[in-house]
């Protein structure tokens, strides 16, 4: 089995369905401010992929607040993830060969860069404009 075809079966809608518990790096690069988030990634079939529901506590500067979002994983094509945000907005999109991708707000740019393993995957983001430099690093294991 050639390594794209494993990677296919690894990001592919089945794989990423059901639960990941989560544990992320916010490094604010400027300040040198590190924030924290743990919690959980469920992954819930809708009409058109998946549904993922984020949902932890985040810890900055020693405080707790419950945080979480809602994305929505669409898989146009083997070896293809299409990741918008809960009103169906693009947000980015991506080759499992080459799991990286570019999301522009203007005047900041979102890079994301993805690695897959059999039971986990990371994604590294950094984002940089006027009024943004960090780094967030997020490892979803599988429960």
């Amino acid at each position: 089995m050639s390594e794209r075809t494993a990677l296919r079966r690894v990001a592919s809608q089945d794989w990423f369905a059901g639960r990941w518990g989560m544990q992320r790096l916010i490094l604010n690069v400027p300040d040198k401010v590190v924030g924290e988030f743990w919690g959980e990634a469920e992954f819930l079939p809708d009409d058109q992929g998946l549904t993922c529901r984020e949902s932890g506590v985040l810890r900055f500067e020693g405080q707790d607040f419950q945080s979480g979002r809602v994305l929505l994983f669409r898989f146009p094509k083997p070896g293809r993830v299409s990741v918008a945000f809960e009103d169906g907005r693009e947000f980015h999109e991506f080759d499992v060969a080459r799991p990286e991708a570019v999301h522009t707000c203007d005047p900041d740019v979102y890079m994301v860069h993805y690695r897959f393993e059999s039971d986990s995957w990371e994604t590294r983001w950094e984002v940089h404009g006027p009024k943004k430099d960090y780094v967030m690093e997020t490892r979803y294991s599988r429960r």
